[in-house]
């Protein structure tokens, strides 16, 4: 245990030359990364980069450029994405990797979520809502909705996964960080993101048994990675899988 408090990484902004285009990146530095760099391009064309504490901004751009391709082709990608989701109705959702439409009632009812096999069933009482607002409202009946099943569904997945693996949590928590999709503390408790329930079954699975592995293994070790092929041998295909599409995960 360490009894001074270091300072933070620091984390800078830059901006890389792609082509025609100049591309702006945020840096978040880690001590806990010790020597990949990780990028992630945002819908409004900025690009994240996470990065070791000791990386210079200089290596980080000159990465960057020798990943030019890579990041023109996201860029493509972005601007052919669609729009995000709509909080209307007639709009849609993502749950468990499938899209459900949005259909939104005004009843002088209570306020109301449900899903049928096709659709989410939103019913908002208040009528003097702009549309604004009414966007807001829609958007928290639905995180409301799935943060209420988020517990029981991850559970289910982790005593199901903790079993075949062989070992024992001590609980699970449901959180929602920004930028990670799950932990597994020095003491076993697991903390799984609540958005994973936006993600295919597979793809949630992963994250479980990755996290779990975490009880025997504190680290991303050789053996770590030999622990989760044990168990699932496709995990890394199903970690590239929610790397493709995890900025789509959100509400």
């Amino acid at each position: 245990m360490s009894f001074w408090r270091k300072s933070k990484p620091q984390n800078e902004n830059g901006i890389v030359a792609i082509g025609d285009e100049n591309v702006v990146f945020s840096v978040t530095r880690s001590r806990k990364r010790k020597r990949t760099v990780a990028f992630k391009m945002e819908r409004d064309k900025t690009l994240t980069v996470l990065a070791p504490a000791s990386a210079s901004l200089g290596s980080l751009t000159r990465i960057l450029q020798q990943r030019a391709a890579w990041i023109m082709q996201q860029l493509r990608r972005t601007e052919s994405a669609p729009p995000e989701n709509a909080f209307c109705d007639g709009g849609h959702i993502i749950y468990l990797g499938h899209r459900y439409r949005l259909h939104v009632t005004r009843m002088p009812t209570k306020s109301s979520c449900r899903l049928s096999p096709h659709a989410f069933h939103i019913n908002l009482p208040n009528a003097d809502l702009s549309p604004q607002n009414l966007q807001q409202e829609i958007q928290l009946e639905l995180t409301l909705w799935i943060k209420k099943r988020a517990k029981a569904k991850l559970k289910k997945r982790c005593d199901i996964w903790a079993q075949k693996m062989g070992v024992a949590y001590t609980k699970i928590l449901v959180t929602n960080p920004k930028n990670r999709w799950g932990s597994c503390s020095a003491d076993n408790i697991i903390r799984l993101n609540y958005r994973l329930l936006l993600a295919p079954l597979p793809l949630i699975d992963y994250v479980v048994a990755h996290e779990l592995a975490h009880i025997p293994h504190k680290n991303h070790s050789a053996r770590f990675w030999g622990y989760v092929a044990r168990f699932m041998p496709d995990y890394h295909t199903r970690r590239q899988q929610l790397r493709r599409i995890e900025s789509n995960l959100t509400l």
